[in-house]
């Protein structure tokens, strides 16, 4: 049988300072298998995406969403200042598409320099359940 499911949950990562390392992947939206349509392809509602810089100086924050060889900044160089945290999305909301990765990253030098706790939702409207 298939019903949609709706999967909400956190994520939580300390990213290192490089760009695409599997450190700050943040999410991959998974794609759906066969040829669907719209309504029927999963996607990903990020409600919250929060940053705290654990160092004692400022850091430099990125953050982009890439589908293939497409990307778009979301963060681009930041200043984060010490012991802070930073509510990238407040108030509003990322809807993330089949296909779609968002990556955080830092400049710093430091290992274990940077905090991200992202919140999202993941719809997938073709989910197979036993019953």
């Amino acid at each position: 049988m298939l019903l949609p499911s709706n999967a909400s949950t956190n994520k939580l990562a300390s990213p290192i300072n490089d760009e695409n390392a599997a450190a700050g992947l943040m999410i991959d939206v998974p794609v759906s298998s066969g040829t669907q349509y719209d309504y029927q392809k999963n996607f990903a509602l990020v409600t919250s995406l929060l940053l705290c810089n654990k160092t004692a100086g400022n850091i430099s924050v990125s953050a982009k969403i890439v589908n293939g060889t497409t990307s778009a900044n979301i963060l681009n160089g930041i200043n984060l200042p010490p012991n802070i945290s930073y509510d990238v999305i407040s108030g509003n909301k990322i809807t993330l598409k089949e296909g779609d990765k968002l990556y955080v990253w830092h400049t710093s030098s430091l290992t274990n320099a940077l905090d991200v706790v992202m919140s999202y939702t993941l719809h997938r409207p073709l989910a197979t359940y036993d019953v």
